[in-house]
């Protein structure tokens, strides 16, 4: 659940200000920075105004993604009820990994 939306200002010295949301959800310590298209996804969801986001349950979520042009897993954020989740489904595989543990989906 988001208990707290704030802005921070993320720019370099020297250049112009560039603010991100940075959402504080119950239960983790650490902030998670909002980018671009998670703040296009809960805003579809919660609204513009970051005060509506305030108690709202969201969704996180690795996905494949690329970072500077390498394919990485990058955080995905939807509304926990769902409607803007995508349903991701991929061949199952027969063997089992340790590292399965880490693939849950967190419902705050």
């Amino acid at each position: 659940m988001i208990e707290q939306v704030e802005q921070q200002d993320f720019a370099r010295q020297g250049e112009r200000k560039k603010m991100k949301a940075v959402l504080h959800l119950r239960g983790i310590k650490k902030p998670v920075i909002v980018n671009k298209t998670n703040a296009l996804t809960l805003a579809a969801a919660f609204g513009k105004d970051f005060d509506g986001w305030i108690d709202q349950h969201v969704t996180i979520k690795a996905e494949p993604t690329t970072f500077a042009g390498k394919p990485t897993k990058g955080i995905r954020l939807y509304s926990a009820n769902g409607e803007d989740a995508p349903t991701l489904k991929g061949p199952k595989s027969k063997k089992t990994s340790s590292n399965e543990d880490l693939n849950d989906e967190i419902d705050i």
